[in-house]
């Protein structure tokens, strides 16, 4: 690829067309294509920009992630990161973890893409990845368990409550999905029960209740149809997001879902 190419890393379609004619404009050349995250490192073994740039107005944590993950790989690492947008605290989240990226605001993204051109960092910082940042870490933890909160368990293993062990003070368990429920763990066996229940249960999630597909290991104990790629394009489907993994235990991983937010309902 030229020097001057940017791949463009945005979750919005119609915005991302938008910020790459912008940058086309300025002499860029853009590729905004969508990308998928689950092939992100063979992608840019066939394609090398000269430098990556992020959208940090929508789904900050997603930009976080695809950051700390292109700095986990030999092929990406030396590739400079450029940041745009986002809310302050969102920023300073993503750059306590990636200090060496270029952050802006859209309308100085030319400078800092310049910038990050001219100067390449030169040992670039390699964060823990995601799965490093959560071992060890108490269950209720990782899960996003906190005081107070309605957790709705459907189809749980039966040794998962006392796996579960001592929860955040006023927080409870429940075996259905409840209208207070705040996160919702369901555990799912089978590519048919997949496919088949999650519309039904993304229709029944209370407002601002999150939702984990708990699914099986294909390194685990358990025979399984599907993957973690399946669970999400089940969710898509159902007008679900996925915005965060956790590995379970040894046998169960877990993708945290929300409701698509609709245009005109804010970020």
């Amino acid at each position: 690829m030229p020097a001057n190419k940017v791949r463009l890393v945005c979750w919005n379609a119609d915005r991302a067309r938008e910020r790459a004619a912008a940058l086309e404009s300025a002499g860029f050349e853009v590729d905004s294509t969508p990308l998928n995250p689950a092939g992100l490192i063979g992608y840019f073994r066939q394609h090398t920009p000269g430098v990556i740039l992020i959208d940090l107005d929508r789904l900050p944590s997603h930009g976080r992630e695809v950051g700390i993950a292109l700095r986990q790989s030999k092929v990406t690492r030396p590739i400079p990161l450029v940041y745009a947008g986002g809310a302050p605290e969102k920023v300073a989240r993503v750059r306590s973890e990636l200090p060496d990226a270029f952050y802006c605001a859209w309308g100085r993204v030319d400078n800092a893409l310049r910038e990050a051109l001219r100067h390449r960092p030169a040992d670039p910082v390699q964060p823990p990845s995601h799965m490093e940042r959560y071992t060890g870490a108490a269950l209720p933890a990782k899960l996003g368990i906190k005081e107070g909160l309605e957790i709705s368990l459907l189809g749980a293993p039966d040794e998962f409550e006392q796996q579960l062990g001592e929860l955040p003070e006023g927080a409870k368990l429940s075996n259905r999905l409840t209208r207070t429920a705040g996160l919702a763990l369901w555990f799912v066996r089978s590519r048919r029960e997949l496919e088949s229940e999650t519309p039904y249960l993304a229709a029944r999630l209370p407002e601002g209740c999150a939702l984990w597909i708990v699914h099986p290991k294909q390194s685990g104990r358990y025979k399984v149809d599907f993957n973690q790629n399946d669970v999400r394009a089940a969710a898509l489907a159902s007008g679900l997001v996925d915005f965060k993994v956790c590995s379970v235990d040894t046998d169960w991983s877990g993708l945290k879902l929300a409701r698509r937010k609709l245009p005109g309902r804010g970020r």
